[in-house]
């Protein structure tokens, strides 16, 4: 997918990149994407559709593997009775506002779930997204309802923004203002299909020591434009940690044996020699 540069993006993106309310810290970002393939996407998609036809090769269209629009309605439907709902665990939870994207058999489908796929791939250049499973993303009955929950989760992020802008004069938060602009602008929502995005809680970025998650694909036809919505909030002593690993990470990546004998030496006040007992 290529990466559109929206000026309208670029202040929201700088709030939204790490934001802290309290002990909480909210990591997003909003992109637009064209859904004209790079190179690259073109690889990958060429991949992933001989790996999906593999796969329903080799159930040989089996009925229970590869249900038809309607058994993927039902089943979904089914899954959401047994789904407990926490507001504070997103990444967890399937709302009822949300149905299957369709069964793997259909061109129509995979063609979307590679869209996605590498959508995720381009805003995430440090993770690899092609293991995702069709399951994983569910289509949204209404953008509106997707506005609402993003509205939602941003609430106490909005009202934070609104209390600093109030105490420098400014009586209407212009954060929330440009962000629901923004997004009208470059991807009129109300003309959108709306796909969301569930993740797996042990194999990508938005499970590990997130409190929530949210992951919504705006895909205009007309435009054949992608606005894709990532935020995530974790805890300030979570994210401390991994600021800490990130840190151990690149002193293990750089320290050498000469570097290990020398600190040795600093802390003990003695050198290596005396293993040869000097």
């Amino acid at each position: 997918m290529k990466y559109l540069e929206e000026k309208e993006l670029v202040w929201l993106n700088s709030l939204l990149s790490s934001y802290d309310i309290g002990d909480r810290v909210i990591n997003g970002r909003i992109e637009a994407f064209s859904c004209k393939k790079t190179n690259s996407d073109k690889k990958l998609a060429k991949s992933l559709e001989s790996h999906y036809q593999q796969e329903i090769s080799e159930t040989h269209y089996s009925p229970c593997a590869f249900d038809n629009s309607d058994n993927v309605e039902h089943n979904a439907s089914e899954k959401l009775k047994d789904t407990k709902f926490d507001l504070s665990k997103s990444y967890t939870r399937i709302l009822p506002s949300a149905q299957s994207i369709g069964a793997l058999r259909d061109v129509a489908t995979r063609k979307l779930l590679i869209d996605l796929i590498t959508t995720m791939n381009a805003t995430f250049p440090d993770y690899d997204f092609s293991g995702v499973r069709i399951e994983q993303f569910y289509k949204e009955r209404s953008s509106q309802i997707a506005l609402n929950r993003l509205n939602y989760h941003l609430a106490e992020m909005m009202d934070s923004i609104a209390s600093k802008e109030a105490l420098e004069g400014i009586n209407e938060s212009l954060f929330a203002e440009k962000m629901w602009n923004a997004i009208s602008t470059i991807i009129q929502p109300e003309e959108c299909e709306v796909y969301s995005y569930i993740p797996d809680m042990e194999s990508d970025p938005f499970s590990d020591g997130n409190l929530w998650s949210i992951n919504y694909f705006f895909h205009n036809k007309r435009l054949k434009k992608i606005l894709y919505v990532t935020c995530m909030c974790k805890s300030i002593t979570c994210e401390d940690m991994d600021d800490e690993d990130e840190m151990m990470d690149d002193v293990t990546e750089d320290t050498t044996e000469e570097d290990i004998d020398d600190t040795a030496e600093d802390y003990f006040g003695m050198s290596n020699d005396w293993e040869d007992g000097a």
